[in-house]
């Protein structure tokens, strides 16, 4: 079964409709994503967050990469960076194996892996070491925006 969150920005709606337990409130995911990419200069017409069971992301790597191993994530850009309709794919499985893994909560977890897909679509590339470096390090200012901006609004309710 796909599990789909949906992004668009004319009326921002959202099906987040997963299996798992998430303590990422919808509203702040939609807030955080909108930023990360007017950041970039950018604007959403269309963004599916796919979350979907290890069997299914290996089919669509098999499929669509012709690669015959298991993977966390998958992005597909449909259009240019400025002008955003893609859809992201994450493992369920592979999310929470990464979470025990690196020792971090499944929210993070995801939130890494979104953010790991939105960079892909602005155009960031991971196929060499220099390069993971850098995505990894973006990836980590994408997370540590979301955090501050929630902890400070949470302290202020």
């Amino acid at each position: 079964m796909i599990k789909i969150f949906y992004l668009c920005i004319v009326k921002k709606i959202f099906f987040f409709n997963n299996s798992f337990s998430l303590n990422l409130r919808q509203r702040d995911l939609s807030d955080w994503i909108h930023e990360c990419v007017q950041e970039r200069g950018a604007k959403i017409k269309r963004l599916d967050i796919n979350f979907i069971k290890e069997d299914e992301m290996l089919k669509l790597n098999q499929k669509h990469l012709k690669d015959e191993n298991h993977t966390d994530i998958l992005t597909f850009s449909y259009s240019d960076q400025l002008r955003i309709e893609a859809e992201i794919f994450i493992s369920i499985e592979r999310a929470c194996e990464n979470a025990k893994i690196h020792s971090e909560t499944l929210d993070n977890e995801v939130l890494r892996l979104i953010s790991h897909g939105l960079l892909h679509v602005f155009g960031m590339e991971d196929s060499t070491k220099a390069m993971r470096e850098e995505m990894n390090e973006e990836e980590n200012k994408l997370m540590r925006r979301f955090h501050v901006k929630h902890i400070k609004s949470e302290k202020v309710l």
